[in-house]
């Protein structure tokens, strides 16, 4: 192989994770992921101190064509490039830190006769709080109507991007969601829920009837740099959450028991009080490397799994349920 005095270096978005079985490379601008053996893992570990020459040597004579495979792999992938030694300092790894000015990032609302009333106030509450992404139940009739006022009350906010999971009703017509989509880019997506054989022009909305509805596991996993380092030091799918069920009871999301008041009888300092508060981040700092199940898996930086985690004795955490997600890898 020419260049054998030159150093290998891996894309600083493109990183390898190392797993149980098998590892993947994330590709973070891309946002796209590569499965390898763990073999070519350990390889690429080689890259940080040993130039091209020094590898094979490393590698022995027997394992030369394997090593050319694994180097022309990664070339043909773009996943790496060459330097020179004088020029390594030049290359620095991708930052691992993690922020959000946000207090709450994310919050699920389930929009009923007993919160609608006070939807102002939610929303009003949300945007001071920083959040960005909403998911909206909707439990009432006249779902269109009422997903028409809630965008319309998002103009000013900081909330950039809504799903809504609503009942289709027959009076109501797929061409107006199909047009409350195009002239409100904040949402995401409609979850239509029918037992009827409907059909959209829109991409953004999906058709399902209410038996089969669940959230698609493909949902869980992202690949992307805010949630590569978010997952890091914090749980990407408990880590500044809300949720406001449709008795307007506050808890960390759905999957958890523990409620910290009503929305419907607290003022904004309560509120930012209860998401202050040790016991309502009791989840959030939870991350993948630290429950038993997820620590070795190669997935555990994509992963927005919604399992509930709990602590042993020991004072490590595991779930009670079976992992369903690495099926899809």
């Amino acid at each position: 192989m020419n260049n054998s005095n030159k150093y290998v270096r891996m894309f600083s978005n493109c990183i390898p994770v190392l797993g149980r079985d098998k590892s993947v490379i994330y590709d973070l601008q891309r946002k796209q992921m590569f499965n390898i053996p763990n073999d070519l893992y350990n390889f690429i570990q080689l890259f940080e101190e040993h130039t091209i020459s020094e590898i094979f040597e490393l590698c022995g004579k027997d394992n030369e064509q394997v090593v050319e495979e694994y180097f022309q792999f990664l070339t043909n992938k773009e996943l790496t490039f060459l330097i020179d030694k004088d020029e390594l300092e030049l290359f620095p790894k991708l930052s691992m830190k993690w922020t959000s000015p946000a207090k709450i990032s994310n919050a699920i609302i389930e929009i009923s006769e007993t919160t609608y009333p006070f939807l102002d106030k939610i929303l009003k509450c949300l945007t001071a709080l920083g959040c960005e992404y909403l998911y909206i139940k909707i439990c009432i009739p006249k779902s269109y109507n009422v997903i028409k006022d809630i965008v319309g009350k998002l103009t000013t906010s900081s909330i950039f991007s809504v799903v809504f999971e609503a009942k289709f009703n027959k009076e109501e017509r797929i061409t107006d969601y199909e047009q409350l989509i195009v002239e409100n880019k904040r949402i995401e997506t409609i979850f239509l829920l029918s037992e009827e054989q409907l059909k959209t022009s829109s991409s953004k909305i999906l058709i399902t009837s209410p038996k089969k509805f669940v959230n698609k596991k493909e949902y869980f996993f992202k690949i992307n740099i805010s949630l590569f380092t978010e997952s890091q030091k914090y749980n990407t799918y408990f880590n500044k959450k809300i949720f406001i069920n449709k008795e307007g009871g506050i808890f960390n999301a759905p999957e958890t028991e523990e409620v910290f008041g009503n929305i419907t009888k607290i003022t904004f300092k309560d509120l930012e009080a209860i998401i202050d508060s040790e016991q309502f981040q009791k989840y959030w700092r939870v991350n993948k490397d630290v429950i038993n199940e997820c620590k070795d898996c190669e997935l555990r930086y994509m992963c927005v799994d919604n399992r509930l985690p709990k602590k042993s004795k020991e004072g490590s955490y595991f779930f009670t349920s079976k992992c369903e997600m690495r099926v899809l890898n």
